[in-house]
């Protein structure tokens, strides 16, 4: 992902610490790009040693997969787990222009104008497309999708009234409600979270179902031995788990969650399944 981003601000944080833990430095690289393959790829490529890490979203893992015939990856052969970081759940936030309070009135008025009304999603395939698209089929609505090109250039089309409604992160969508442009009502999580307590969940909201959830993770290459990923996951918990680190993962819209290895494989596979599932059914490719 592009600096500036919420990957990019967690990552310098984490680093930060990181580094005097073991008594090394830690360099963050951003590599943007091919919905985050060229990323991932450098990973893939690196030698296992433990000096390169990949730190990035459930897209890369639990989504790519389903969306391209022909990804150069596959997460389960060529990535080393070594922490999942944070669950980062996604919120439904409306344009204030238009006057709905609440996902039952957001429903009654897109049935009631057919077509009218444009979701945006910061990438095609990514968790706030897949989410538009879950609840367009569950509420039986009519409803556009409208890509954009990352998340600061689609809530400025949702503050600014180009699309009417967009599922994406909490800390954008909460930014541009507390300057009155938009409408949180709700957020896509099995439960209420410490985040955004006050938002109800989709299912509280009336709409349940198996939407897109996702987070963080940090990787390495396939093959890193043992050692060294006891050693990164032991570290990588300890600052996860630093008050100010914490502090600044809730500030980004995000609980830490700093799992075992084995723990992140069963996280990665059930957000793999649900992902896979929904694109499957809607039929989305990104080849």
């Amino acid at each position: 992902f592009p600096p500036g981003g919420t990957s990019d601000i967690h990552a310098r944080h984490v680093a930060s610490k990181l580094g005097p833990a073991l008594g090394t430095s830690v360099i963050v690289e951003n590599k943007p790009g091919a919905s985050t393959i060229i990323g991932a790829m450098a990973v893939v490529k690196a030698e296992p040693d433990g000096h390169t890490l990949l730190y990035t979203a459930s897209l890369t893992v639990a989504a790519n997969p389903h969306l391209f015939s022909k990804l150069p990856y596959d997460p389960a052969r060529d990535f080393t787990p070594i922490t999942y970081a944070s669950n980062t759940p996604t919120v439904l936030a409306v344009s204030i222009g238009l006057r709905v309070n609440n996902v039952r009135e957001l429903i009654e008025y897109a049935r009631k104008n057919p077509g009218k009304l444009n979701f945006g999603s910061w990438s095609p395939g990514g968790a706030g497309h897949l989410n538009g698209e879950v609840l367009k089929e569950l509420a039986g609505i009519d409803i556009m999708h409208v890509p954009y090109k990352g998340s600061a250039e689609l809530m400025q089309a949702l503050a600014a009234g180009d699309v009417q409604m967009a599922f994406d992160g909490l800390i954008t969508a909460r930014t541009l409600e507390k300057a009155g442009k938009v409408r949180i009502i709700a957020i896509v999580a099995d439960k209420r979270t410490l985040v955004a307590p006050d938002a109800p969940t989709m299912a509280e909201a009336g709409v349940p179902g198996a939407y897109a959830t996702g987070g963080f993770y940090f990787f390495g290459p396939a093959n890193l031995p043992r050692a060294i990923v006891t050693r990164l996951n032991a570290e990588l918990v300890k600052v996860l788990r630093l008050p100010d680190i914490n502090e600044m993962y809730v500030s980004t819209g995000s609980e830490v969650v700093a799992s075992t290895p084995e723990e992140q494989i069963g996280i990665l596979r059930v957000q793999s399944e649900r992902q896979g599932s929904i694109i499957r059914r809607l039929g989305i490719k990104l080849d």
